[in-house]
């Protein structure tokens, strides 16, 4: 039986009844002729129980999938209590987090009866809205009732606001078509916070009347160009002196005003006469579909974007027995056609971005070393600490830079945009991910973070200011920082920038530096020492880079430049010298401790000058030219700050000499205390044939013979 609102028999009615529940029981009752019938509690044990969008065939794929494991009789048992399919979704969801990597949950949509739209006001709605949800779906909608069950009538409207955030950077185009009028916003460029997120591009009435002009043919331009924001393609155009009637719109610039029509069937022209600085009427009909396309500015991948679109029925029209329709599209930079725009790029307005709501994998690619390198972890902090695992050896390749040249990637013109990350280029070449940039408006420590070739970049910093500005890339591997400043003499002084992060043995690159200049740091923060001596104009931009691949800053604590300094030679020191040739003796005082290995135990430091040391106790062994070792005011109980200054010359206890490495004067003989030695080849010769006996006053107890083809030699062991 059909029930109607009026039925026969108003107990087995169910329309006009306004419980539920009774209206479900007088249909239950009529199932059986037995006493009792059934009641709307009898179906407890069936409600929640649905199958969507799963076939007999689709049961028949998942039997069998059960989560089992392996015990140590190796017999494969189910685990117990089951794992559900819901359990393997709740860990994904609990692994991806919130927000999810391309998994938004739809725009929050807000649902209005016809008597809340006011279309010539700014919002269009007004009051509070009759329903709320994240209903999106692919963005093609359909009316052929009403907009949602709970509205009065066909009429009415929808307004979606949220978030969209782009999988790849790049421009990301918008195409909206209805049948119906809209309006459509996308967040502002360079926004942060406050008023003024939305810039409207989009907002299609009935009727609008704009002046213009255009000659015979089939374009027109609008006087004021931004007013191309009230038309889209397929709305009708008319003027009474000079464009046929029936002359759609084809396309349109919202930034030149331009606007290409279609003249009506059977005529060749669109505007017959021409027209100047005339009223144009642009209309279109509720059912007439209008078309209206928006290209983004380049926008930041993984970033949320402000995005608000509005779908209404003027409040005066009857739309029952017309079309209505919405359906938003979106060509993405790495796709080569439009494609529907799905809800897993949309997230609703009141979505948790927060850090705390990441998943794991989000945190994982947030701490991830980007691919043009950067820092793990924060070195502040021990909780910071980022563990690092290698199966294989660390193949370091570095080579010091060496020249302006050298380090300049790129000097291109480019266009900033205040508060944002993108910077407009329309020359990608020599540009790496990783480059540090400088320019005006471009922050310190601004990199490269991603490359859309021959169009822009992203950086990591937003620009602090907007226009077209000269950009110079610089190589950002070993970088530190830069300066400007000037050198003169051994004295590199700083008039913007400061030593901050600057550490001894760096290298300094600029105009007319000297190759493989090094600095020394002296305590101050705008002035380091530098070798050679050398004289750099005022106002020259010094680069600051690390002279090795590799640094370790574990001692950076124990070894305080205040109170350990490196001291390098400027010429070879043998054996039993007591004043020292040194390069720069800044930071030396009298009584400071002298360490190395070259030096005997409680040497000090007696005098000194600019370029010399006097120590209390002569060397015990050579020093190559170039070579360093530490002075400390730090007291012996205090930790052996030798550490502090790796040796360069790595010779001892043997002698450097420009063959290699010899024994001693002082230890002609290779004595072992105790251990093995092991050769897997041995080589040796005797000069002129002779072979020096073993001397009486030797006081080694072990000998090991060796039989050469020159004779017997014997290795001493203590």
């Amino acid at each position: 039986m059909a029930y109607r609102r009026i039925g026969i028999r108003r107990d087995r009615n169910l329309g006009d009844l306004e419980d539920k529940t009774l209206s479900l029981n007088n249909l239950l009752n009529t199932l059986i002729d037995d006493t009792p019938a059934f009641i709307s509690e009898d179906l407890d044990a069936i409600r929640n129980i649905f199958a969507y969008n799963l076939s007999s065939s689709g049961y028949r794929e998942i039997i069998g999938s059960r989560v089992q494991f392996t015990n140590n009789n190796g017999v494969n048992i189910d685990f117990l209590p089951r794992i559900t399919y819901q359990n393997r979704l709740d860990r994904l969801k609990l692994f991806s987090g919130v927000p999810r990597i391309n998994g938004g949950n739809g725009l929050t949509a807000k649902y209005y009866n016809f008597n809340q739209v006011f279309e010539n006001t700014v919002g269009i709605f007004s009051g509070t809205p009759i329903k709320q949800d994240t209903f999106w779906e692919e963005g093609d909608f359909e009316y052929s009732q009403k907009i949602i069950p709970e509205s009065i009538n066909v009429n009415g409207g929808v307004e979606w606001s949220g978030y969209f955030i782009p999988t790849v950077s790049g421009s990301h185009r918008f195409d909206i078509y209805t049948t119906a009028l809209m309006t459509f916003e996308f967040e502002t460029e360079g926004y942060t916070s406050g008023i003024g997120t939305y810039t409207e591009h989009s907002r299609i009435g009935l009727s609008s009347t704009f002046v213009g002009s255009g000659n015979v043919g089939n374009s027109i331009t609008l006087e004021t160009p931004s007013n191309t924001k009230f038309i889209g393609i397929g709305q009708s155009v008319f003027n009474t002196t000079g464009i046929h009637t029936g002359t759609v719109i084809e396309s349109y610039n919202q930034t030149s005003g331009v606007i290409n029509l279609t003249p009506p069937s059977g005529q060749a022209n669109s505007v017959y006469a021409t027209i100047t600085n005339q009223n144009i009427v642009f209309s279109k009909a509720i059912g007439q579909e209008t078309q209206i396309i928006h290209t983004t500015y380049a926008l930041e991948k993984q970033r949320p974007y402000h995005i608000r679109l509005r779908y209404y029925i003027p409040s005066s029209f009857n739309a029952i027995d017309v079309i209505r329709s919405l359906n938003m599209d979106v060509l993405i930079p790495s796709l080569s056609s439009q494609d529907d725009l799905r809800y897993n790029y949309l997230y609703a307005s009141d979505y948790d971005f927060s850090q705390s709501a990441k998943g794991e994998f989000n945190i994982f690619l947030d701490n991830s070393l980007p691919a043009g390198g950067g820092t793990l972890g924060n070195p502040a902090s021990s909780s910071g600490y980022v563990k690092i695992k290698s199966t294989k050896k660390i193949d370091i390749k570095y080579a010091p830079k060496t020249s302006l040249a050298g380090i300049t990637k790129a000097t291109i013109s480019g266009t900033t945009t205040n508060n944002t990350k993108v910077i407009s280029i329309s020359d990608t070449s020599g540009i790496e991910i990783g480059n540090f940039i400088f320019g005006t408006g471009i922050p310190e420590n601004t990199i490269v973070s991603d490359i859309i070739i021959n169009n822009f970049i992203i950086t990591n910093v937003a620009s602090t200011a907007s226009g077209s500005t000269t950009l110079t890339f610089i190589d950002h591997r070993g970088f530190v920082k830069r300066g400007v400043g000037t050198i003169s003499g051994t004295t590199l002084t700083l008039s913007s920038g400061n030593t901050t992060n600057l550490k001894n043995k760096m290298v300094v690159i600029g105009n007319g530096v000297t190759q493989y200049t090094g600095i020394t740091t002296t305590g101050s923060a705008s002035a380091v020492t530098v070798s050679p001596s050398q004289t750099v104009g005022v106002g020259t931009a010094f680069y600051f880079y690390q002279s090795r691949g590799l640094i370790d800053e574990g001692l950076a604590a124990f070894c305080v430049p205040a109170v350990t300094r490196c001291m390098f030679t400027s010429s070879s020191i043998s054996s039993g010298t007591t004043v020292l040739n040194i390069v720069d003796t800044t930071g030396v005082a009298n009584g400071m401790r002298v360490l190395g290995a070259q030096f005997a135990s409680g040497t000090t430091v007696s005098s000194f000058t600019s370029t010399t040391i006097t120590i209390s106790t002569a060397t015990i062994a050579n020093i190559a030219s170039g070579g360093n070792f530490t002075v400390t005011s730090t007291p012996a109980n205090e930790g052996d700050r030798s550490l502090c200054c790796p040796p360069t010359d790595t010779s001892p206890p043997f002698s450097p000499t420009e063959k290699g490495l010899d024994t001693t004067v002082g230890f002609p003989n290779l004595k072992i205390n105790a251990g093995n030695i092991k050769f897997s080849t041995l080589t040796a010769s005797v000069s002129g044939g002779n072979i020096t006996n073993i001397a009486s006053n030797d006081t080694s107890t072990k000998r090991l013979p060796i039989q050469t083809a020159s004779g017997l030699f014997n290795i001493l062991c203590a």
